[in-house]
């Protein structure tokens, strides 16, 4: 029977139209509002005359390109002022450059310079008070003057009777710092919400943590009794063998003691290690003495006892507690590989300390090896060494296998 699978979509090459609205949203929709009004901004005008208590305004007709290009600046400025709060002002600022010459200018101008100001207070607050401050300045010279705005319903000044120009400058400044006030609570209101998901996200990963390590002390629990179940009957049965069969001779008899030994010795590691997997917050457990570099003459020991051939160069002194952890267990599984592929072969343990290093180089036949393959237990040899600053290499070169550990003395920071 065959299966099929479903074809997978890799996501991650479709744009996040989600998170780009979010980011730019407001930009793009300020910028179409400055540039919907400039539009509908008549820019050509006739020629009229107003008086209002003997001041005369003139409204003259614009030249249609000098416009064109300052609203294409206006809305340029709006665009760049989520970036470049600063640099936007001053863009905005461009096109009232004219109006000494042209004695008009756009009122979307001075919305650019607002839309700007908006912009940047959703991010940035403080850095929303360039932008602020230039609106309010160019509403007061235009109201403390005579030139003409230029809006969709025609030609307008800020009033010319005695008192109209204070009044309108009240209502622009008032205008300008109520629409600051909502962008500012509108940009608070829009980080909280990040916040919000950012915690969200993060309960998220404490609860998947959480059931991974509830599922590990399952794992472990299970693994014992399993495991550990069979391991003790294998030392209680080398232990019970003597005495069903009184006929064994002592050769045979000291074999059975000595796979009762590696039995509980391996129980012992075993329940050390799953001891670990079971411990969570609410159950921490007790830890154990883990072995160093001292416990690996036993190590030899043992392994020579159960028929491995060994020979040993060289010896450490005074290894810290964590490199020596590391080497016990990096000769312990270099032992464990000799055996599994090279059982009738002697193993050369050659142990080097010198200038604040420390490592061993174990070396034995291997008929017919020309690659390593690397299992779980040189990978996990390897993170254990790199985690330290040192190094691992593996090489089977010729009939002969070539396990290289070295590390410094003081775990790397």
């Amino acid at each position: 029977m065959t299966t099929t699978q479903a074809p997978q979509v890799r996501t991650q090459d479709r744009p996040d139209l989600g998170s780009w609205w979010r980011r730019w949203g407001g930009t793009v929709v300020a910028a179409t509002v400055v540039a919907a009004f400039l539009l509908a901004t008549p820019p050509v005008g006739t020629v009229t005359v107003e008086e209002y208590g003997g001041l005369y305004v003139s409204f003259g007709s614009p030249l249609v390109s000098q416009y064109a290009v300052a609203g294409l600046v206006s809305v340029g400025a709006v665009v760049l002022a989520r970036v470049w709060p600063v640099r936007a002002t001053a863009l905005a600022l461009t096109p009232f450059l004219i109006v000494p010459w042209t004695g008009w200018f756009a009122w979307g101008w001075l919305l650019a310079l607002v839309a700007v100001t908006v912009v940047v207070a959703v991010r940035r607050p403080w850095a929303a008070a360039v932008p602020y401050v230039a609106a309010v300045l160019v509403a007061a010279w235009y109201c403390a003057g005579t030139s003409a705005a230029l809006t969709p319903i025609g030609a307008v000044t800020a009033g010319s009777r005695p008192g109209y120009q204070t009044v309108t400058l009240g209502l622009y400044a008032f205008c300008f710092t109520a629409a600051l006030v909502v962008a500012i609570a509108v940009g608070a209101a829009g980080r909280s919400r990040q916040q919000q998901r950012a915690a969200a996200l993060q309960e998220r990963r404490a609860r998947d943590v959480e059931q991974l390590v509830q599922e590990r002390a399952r794992m472990a629990r299970d693994l014992h009794d399993v495991v550990a179940h069979h391991v003790s009957l294998i030392a209680v049965r080398a232990e019970s063998a003597p005495y069903q069969h009184p006929d064994l001779d002592p050769a045979a008899r000291q074999v059975l003691v000595e796979i009762a030994d590696d039995a509980r010795a391996a129980l012992g590691e075993l329940r050390q290690a799953l001891s670990v997997l079971r411990r969570t917050d609410a159950d921490p457990g007790e830890l154990a003495p883990q072995p160093d570099a001292s416990a690996v003459d036993g190590l030899l020991a043992t392994a020579v006892s159960a028929g491995q051939r060994v020979d040993v160069v060289g010896s450490w002194q005074g290894v810290p507690a964590g490199p020596g952890y590391v080497l016990y267990r990096a000769v312990q599984e270099g032992l464990t590989n000799a055996r599994r592929h090279a059982p009738a072969a002697t193993v050369r343990v050659e142990r080097t300390q010198d200038d604040g290093r420390v490592g061993f180089t174990m070396t034995n036949d291997a008929p017919g090896a020309t690659a390593v393959v690397v299992g779980r237990g040189l990978l996990g040899m390897r993170e254990r060494v790199e985690a330290l600053g040192g190094r691992v290499e593996a090489t089977a070169t010729g009939d002969r296998f070539v396990l290289t550990v070295d590390l410094p003395e003081q775990a790397a920071p």
